[in-house]
């Protein structure tokens, strides 16, 4: 679930500017929903919602595409079932839709199910981005990760009562072949629901995978995987569409074991660039990227009989110096490295913070970052690790506020044996055991629930920890580094951060500014322009027009350096082969100021306005004021409770 597009509930005047009047939110926690409104209405989507007679299929059209989703239908069996007993009591619908978006299967809805056949939640529904506008099916399909959306993030007016949470199926070769989505009413809004939801389209893929796996050889497979053990040098097996799956010993020393993660991350290379050198198009060795530098990867692929490539086993070699190279050293002389080299600032404020982490980093006390959203904390944390004594040690990274937090306890300090429903049967360890003698780095560290806060507090203590569902202690060796983008100051202060928890983690505070109060922005995007244009493979590096370096000196920067990279990374595309970047290759409405704070709090002021005045007019009729405003019963409540008005 940490990789899910979240679309928040929005106040409704967000959403009647932008139908009514096409105002766009420069609310920073608006435009990700914003952003998927403008892909919906560009798609022709309606935004009431389309009529509940039209985008339905029935009879042979919709026999056939059960049948293209036949294969999912064939191993997902037990997981949908499973799914089906945990979402149905809460009252949702369990839907599978085809990779167009077209349901094609639904199971349980509770006291919800006839709701749900009203809001056509139903076998040959088209639930795409186009008919239904924002939705987390169809986006779930456009994007091709999960999503969650709640009542009013959704495009349409008539889904504005409902909450979905969907997650794509991919098979074994990385093709789209469906999704998994449960719906109901926006007031049942369960993180558990989403999880389960997460678990079956996981276990769903590993079932495809499986199936693969046999068409193309198990024993062979396995045979091969053994050996990566074996081999004294580095070596990994990358499963399709990119996921690290498996590696050696050489290989996690070499690229800090990053199992798990998208190869691109971790080579610098896709799993498409992987296939074409398996299958001899190109150089017979292909250059890749390592955390200790550039090495050259020969790629063996497993294929199916059909002649997919399902996996591929990727061997690292060291690359040959060029001519600029400095003189090679003996392996007992490593070349010197700087841990902070890649963190870039020319801003003096940013210098000071660097040459302070610089200084902290050797200790082994907590360090708690202090920065905005975007604004690099993770690249600090990883510098800081890099500069420590535990530089050999595993490096994790978790962000604490994008996980329910069921699942963030049992991801931080493991679980027991059938410590739950779906739990592995072995139990699992958590990112404490497995960064043990490493550094794990708490993002959003403000998120944690209190009862978690306790719990870290003890760990940080004497080392302590007990996993979900046991009472045995277990002892860890970690260094935690922290960051939030919160005032946690303020958080003590009204009680809602334990005080000793904050005091103990504020042992070492770096405060990174944010972009717009830095003076090397235009530095910092030529920088990043390099970098972009190297992993592309584009040489010689766009220039910057003048003009385009006063926009980006003066934008405010509300999502920090990763806008500024986003940005980039949208001119580079834009400029094709030209030479220098220009306002033209920049992406619209830069140039705008972002929203206030004030700014937001008149948005709130003026929904408020709005309902008191309808509310008043009707006399305190909640059903009518709904009608008149244009929005469901639920909705209306839950914008009044939000405001403090009574419900009676």
């Amino acid at each position: 679930m940490s990789d899910a597009l979240v679309l928040r509930e929005l106040p409704v005047r967000a959403w009647m500017d932008f139908q009514l009047r096409g105002l766009r939110s420069r609310a920073e926690a608006e435009r990700p929903v914003v952003e998927r409104w403008s892909r919906a209405l560009a798609l022709g989507a309606d935004r009431e919602g389309p009529p509940p007679e039209e985008h339905l299929e029935r009879g042979e059209a919709l026999r056939l595409r059960a049948e293209q989703t036949a294969i999912v239908a064939g191993v997902a069996e037990s997981a949908l079932d499973r799914a089906a007993s945990v979402v149905a009591p809460r009252n949702f619908v369990l839907l599978v839709a085809d990779p167009e978006g077209t349901v094609v299967r639904v199971a349980g809805g509770g006291e919800f199910e006839d709701e749900a056949r009203r809001a056509r939640l139903i076998e040959g529904a088209d639930w795409s981005e186009s008919v239904r506008g924002t939705n987390a099916i169809g986006t779930a399909v456009t994007e091709r990760r999960a999503v969650h959306v709640h009542g009013t993030a959704h495009f349409a007016r008539s889904f504005h009562d409902l909450v979905c949470y969907a997650a794509p199926i991919f098979d074994a070769d990385g093709t789209l072949v469906g999704v998994i989505d449960a719906t109901s009413r926006a007031l049942a809004a369960d993180d558990s629901v989403a999880e389960a939801v997460a678990h079956a389209a996981r276990a769903i893929e590993q079932a495809l995978r499986t199936r693969a796996y046999a068409s193309a050889g198990r024993t062979v497979t396995r045979a091969l995987a053994r050996s990566l053990d074996r081999m004294s040098g580095a070596a990994l097996l990358v499963e399709a569409p990119g996921r690290v799956a498996r590696m050696n010993a050489a290989a996690r020393v070499l690229l800090r074991d990053p199992a798990g993660r998208d190869v691109a991350s971790t080579l610098g290379v896709s799993f498409d660039a992987l296939c074409m050198q398996a299958r001899g198009v190109g150089p017979s060795e292909l250059p890749v990227m390592t955390p200790v530098g550039p090495k050259l990867a020969r790629v063996e692929p497993i294929e199916s009989l059909d002649g997919r490539v399902l996996a591929a086993f990727v061997f690292l070699d060291e690359a040959a110096p060029t001519l600029a190279s400095a003189p090679r050293r003996t392996r007992s002389e490593p070349a010197p490295r700087d841990p902070f080299a890649e963190v870039f600032a020319e801003d003096r404020v940013m210098r000071a913070a660097i040459d302070w982490a610089r200084r902290i980093a050797p200790s082994q006390l907590p360090v708690m970052l202090l920065a905005e959203t975007g604004g690099g904390k993770e690249r600090m944390a990883r510098a800081i690790h890099d500069a420590s004594a535990r530089a050999a040690g595993p490096f994790r990274a978790i962000n604490c506020g994008s996980l329910a937090p069921s699942l963030l306890e049992s991801e931080l300090f493991g679980y027991g044996p059938s410590a739950f429903t779906g739990a592995e049967k072995r139990g699992r360890e958590g990112l404490f055991a497995v960064a043990s003698g490493g550094t794990l780095f708490l993002d959003e560290v403000a998120e944690m629930p209190a009862a978690m806060q306790a719990s870290l507090l003890r760990v940080l203590e004497d080392g302590s920890y007990q996993r979900v569902g046991e009472t045995q202690t277990r002892r860890t060796d970690v260094r935690v580094i922290c960051a939030t983008c919160r005032d946690l100051d303020a958080l003590v202060a009204q009680g809602s951060f334990r005080k000793d928890l904050y005091y103990r983690l504020r042992g070492a505070r770096v405060e990174l500014p944010p972009l717009r109060a830095r003076t090397d922005v235009v530095a910092l995007a030529r920088h990043l322009l390099a970098q972009l244009a190297r992993a592309q493979d584009r040489t010689p590096t766009p220039g910057l027009s003048r003009e385009v370096e006063r926009i980006l000196a003066g934008h405010a920067w509300p999502g920090n350096v990763r806008e500024l990279r986003t940005t980039l990374e949208v001119a580079l595309v834009l400029a094709g082969d030209a030479v220098e970047i220009t306002v033209a290759h920049l992406p619209p409405g830069l140039e705008a100021a972002p929203t206030t704070k004030s700014d937001a709090s008149e948005l709130e002021s003026a929904e408020l306005t709005t309902m008191q005045r309808v509310l008043a007019e009707v006399a305190g009729n909640v059903s009518l004021a709904a009608k008149r405003l244009g929005v469901a019963r639920s909705t209306l409540y839950r914008m009044m409770r939000r405001h403090g008005l009574r419900e009676d």
